[in-house]
């Protein structure tokens, strides 16, 4: 037991450098993302916020790195131009299993290049314990932190609203607003909902269950959803602004 326990003691750091590889993934990946949105907070926040990507980085990502490390202690011979080679096979095959096709290999050619940002932090992580430890927890608590800042900003927002309706008027609008209604199974709400842009800005529309996912809607007409209740409980109606100027109406029964 005592041998056990200080093996496992031993490995924390190995592992350390993996966790670190991801968060060093994710750090550039973050930085593209704000890139990208022009530093908008929102969109920044919007384009992170996403358990899948978070789950391929640090799962996906540090299981290969550990089967290839198992692959070169079982073959001491290997090189680094072949372990380098194993990392651009690790994020192809991601993309490539199910099909290959235009996308995929596009795709795959992402992946590929993700997994040698992720190999370079995890050689980074083991000549340096700043950058371990940094990107190990620093940089991954900190993008969970903003992740749970909403970044949305109103001006002049001036809101008129009854047990069915909300309106809204307003000269800047960049992020979200929900609405909550309270639905129980088995019934169907029509949504009734409005945009005008008086700036060209963008603007969306979406509704969220309780456990913040995507709920499927039918479309009946222009600006008319109808959505069947499976499971009772607080459905978000989402009205999202890009830069707007204007107004919206959103009306459901």
């Amino acid at each position: 037991m005592v041998v056990l326990r200080k093996r496992l003691i031993e490995g924390i750091p190995y592992l350390l450098t993996k966790f670190a590889g991801a968060g060093f993934l994710m750090f550039v990946i973050s930085n593209y993302v704000l890139l990208v949105s022009g530093i908008d907070m929102y969109e920044f926040v919007e384009g992170i916020a996403n358990w899948f990507l978070w789950g391929i980085v640090f799962g996906y990502g540090i299981l290969c790195s550990l089967f290839i490390d198992l692959y070169v202690f079982r073959i001491p011979k290997t090189g680094y131009i072949i372990k380098i080679i194993l990392y651009i096979v690790a994020g192809y095959a991601f993309f490539i299993i199910s099909a290959i096709n235009v996308y995929t290999l596009f795709a795959g050619t992402v992946g590929a290049l993700c997994s040698l940002i992720f190999y370079f932090g995890t050689y980074l992580s083991s000549r340096f314990k700043s950058f371990k430890y940094v990107f190990s927890f620093v940089i991954p608590l900190t993008l969970i932190i903003l992740m749970n800042v909403d970044f949305t900003e109103k001006e002049q927002w001036v809101e008129v609203k009854s047990d069915h309706t909300y309106n809204a008027t307003f000269d800047y609008f960049n992020g979200k607003h929900e609405i909550p209604v309270q639905a129980k199974a088995g019934q169907t709400i029509t949504l009734y909902h409005e945009f005008n842009s008086t700036n060209g800005g963008g603007h969306g529309f979406h509704v969220l269950n309780e456990k913040n996912k995507l709920v499927g809607m039918t479309e009946v007409s222009e600006g008319v959803m109808k959505l069947k209740v499976q499971v009772a409980g607080v459905y978000r109606i989402v009205v999202t602004g890009d830069d707007v100027k204007g107004s919206f109406k959103v009306t459901w029964k």
